[in-house]
């Protein structure tokens, strides 16, 4: 088992550049940290460092293992939190990794939720608008939302239980009075996107980007972009300006917007499965439990409301 402060010393070296710097930022004395390294390379049977003029310098298995440590320090560093909550008697903090539209419709919800039920939880909510269903966050949450294509299995993420939340369609967001509202009252067939010019939503090719694309080729065509941007809202925007059409998931799509309107997509029609994974070591906590309950309630409710409109 490696010494945790010698760890943590040895990490400060690698960041600082220099024992002194260490030294300084730790409040230790050189020779503290000196000693610190010296019995940690004995610990591990690493050379983590070389002389480099009139200091050292860390060798690449050095830069490996301070690499390689970050999770596990992280992870240290949560745990202290959660005994100085335990310690003031408080429940701890609820962490949550999600994506804008599923943050934006269902978490108000839950933090009202957490706030009543839970009054000493602290709710902290990341955006991740990168993070897809299989794919792990460089942060372990106690709770991840994630979207997958309704086509796929879908997968399950290491030290992580998984829950469907919802699934969902798609729809055409035009300008109001656009040529493809006119033409089609319903549904509007994928293949009528295919001269159109659109504005992308979603340019770093998360989940949502790859169903479209998909649902694009298989009606025959690639999207022929007038302007990308990696925010729904901005794409609205530009969709109001007349711009061009996107295309969004349900429940990105807003209840009322002025200068815009959209349609539902069909022929093939692009759906996604909407999924919660909930960690392991945090899933007995009550209050991330709760949580769950909460995101599962926001998703019937918002699933009911589409169903009635």
């Amino acid at each position: 088992m490696l010494d945790v402060q010698r760890l943590r010393v040895f990490r400060a070296v690698v960041a600082s550049g220099s024992v002194q710097a260490a030294a300084d930022h730790l409040g230790y004395t050189p020779s503290a940290i000196s000693q610190h390294l010296t019995a940690l390379q004995r610990e591990t049977g690493l050379v983590l460092f070389e002389k480099a003029g009139r200091g050292i310098a860390p060798t690449p298995t050095a830069k490996v293992l301070a690499a390689e440590s970050d999770e596990l320090m992280g992870s240290l560093t949560r745990l202290g939190g959660v005994v100085d909550h335990l310690r003031e008697g408080r429940s701890g903090n609820v962490t949550i990794g999600t994506f804008d539209s599923a943050a934006q419709s269902w978490l108000p919800s839950v933090a009202q939720g957490l706030q009543r039920d839970y009054p000493d939880v602290v709710l902290e909510l990341s955006l991740d608008e990168l993070g897809t269903a299989g794919q792990a966050s460089p942060t372990r949450r106690d709770i991840e939302v994630a979207n997958e294509s309704a086509d796929d299995p879908g997968s399950e993420r290491p030290g992580y239980s998984r829950l469907v939340l919802s699934e969902e369609g798609y729809c055409l967001v035009a300008p109001t009075g656009h040529e493809l509202l006119q033409r089609y009252d319903g549904p509007v067939p994928m293949a009528a996107l295919a001269e159109v010019p659109m504005v992308d939503n979603d340019f770093h090719h998360t989940g949502c980007s790859r169903i479209i694309s998909n649902a694009c080729r298989a009606a025959g065509f690639t999207q022929r972009f007038a302007a990308r941007s990696d925010d729904h809202h901005t794409a609205l925007a530009f969709v109001a300006g007349g711009i061009g059409v996107t295309i969004l998931p349900d429940l990105a799509v807003p209840e009322a917007m002025p200068g815009v309107e959209s349609r539902p997509l069909v022929n093939p029609t692009p759906r996604r499965r909407i999924v919660v994974h909930v960690r392991d070591g945090a899933a007995s906590a009550p209050p991330v439990g709760r949580a769950v309950e909460l995101l599962q309630e926001a998703a019937a409710q918002s699933a009911g409301r589409r169903s009635a409109s």
